[in-house]
Parts: structure tokens; sequence; C-alpha cells
């Protein structure tokens, strides 16, 4: 249960201990002016821009454009997309495919590819890409933890200011714009 904490302090393996990534952040526009937050986490009130920032800020991704964070309209899109596919194989492999039928190929198309590559069949076709943020951007073995956590969808609706969702922090994952 310490990723709970890790969520609710916006503390873990890919912040540092003051909410802010290890890698080193963007360089900031010239004078922007900021004013006191108050920070409800053991470390104190923290400053941040007036603007408050853009999704994927304080991961050092750009604001727009492919390596941006992906917007929750596509990544819903693209989850819907990937369940269609699964249910399309599914009922290819066994007509009328049974619903557990459709969600272990559904797990098995959303796992590997993502494992493997970074993306599932949707995720090619609408742009996205998932990749780590604490290591060298392989998801691997963290893509079972991720189908996982997406089993129950909450998880995905759930998301910080970085615009991650809850299945994301568990493993350590962004979703890019790939184009």
């Amino acid at each position: 249960m310490s990723w709970i904490r890790e969520w609710l302090t916006d503390e873990g393996p890919d912040r540092a201990a003051g909410g802010r990534p290890e890698r080193p952040a963007r360089p900031e526009r010239a004078a922007t002016p900021t004013r006191r937050v108050p920070d409800a986490g053991p470390n104190g009130p923290r400053t941040t821009p007036d603007d408050e920032g853009y999704p994927g800020r304080d991961l050092g991704l750009p604001e727009e454009g492919p390596g941006s964070v992906a917007p929750p309209l596509p990544r819903a899109g693209q989850f819907l997309l990937d369940l269609l596919i699964g249910g399309l194989v599914a009922s290819a492999i066994s007509f009328p495919a049974p619903a557990y039928l459709s969600l272990a190929v559904w797990a098995v198309l959303v796992t590997l590819p993502v494992a493997v590559f970074g993306q599932t069949p949707a995720m090619v076709l609408t742009g996205l890409r998932a990749v780590r943020v604490d290591g060298d951007g392989r998801v691997g073995v963290w893509a079972l933890a991720r189908t996982v956590s997406l089993f129950f969808v909450v998880p995905a609706l759930i998301m910080d200011r970085d615009g991650r969702g809850l299945h994301d922090r568990v493993s350590r994952t962004v979703v890019l714009r790939a184009r």
C-alpha cells in the first residue's frame, strides 16, 4: 500500500522529495511570477508558477507535439479501440465469443505489445506510446501491473497533474504523443 502514500504525497521513485522529477527539468521561462500554494505534504508549502504549468511539465516533457503527454480523450478512444480489436480477435477465434475470452485476448493485446514495443495496436493507430519515466523508456514487465490495474477501469480515471492515471503511476509510465 506504499504506492497509495506515494500517490497522496506525490513522492516516490519517479519523483524527488520535493515533488519534482529526478531528471533535470527544462529551463524555466524568464522571470515567471510565482505564488505560494499550500501543500498538505510533509515538505510544507511549495512555489509554483501562476500559469499552473501543463501536464508533463514536472516530468520535463514538452507542452505540445511529439513527446508531450497524451490528452484524456485520445487515450479513452485508444482504450475503446483496443477493446474492440480484442473482441474482434476473440470472435474470430470462437464465434460467438464468450466475454471472458474477449477480456483474455484484450489483456494479451495490451500487455505483450506494451511490454515489448511500448504500444498496443490501437496506440499505433492513434499515435500514442507508453514509456517509463524512471528508466530507459521500456515498459517491460511493468506492463502486466498496468494491465491488471486497467481491468478495474477506475484507476485510469483518477489522474494526477501530469496527466497520468493511477495505472500509470503504479507502473511508473506515462502515455505520450508519438506523432
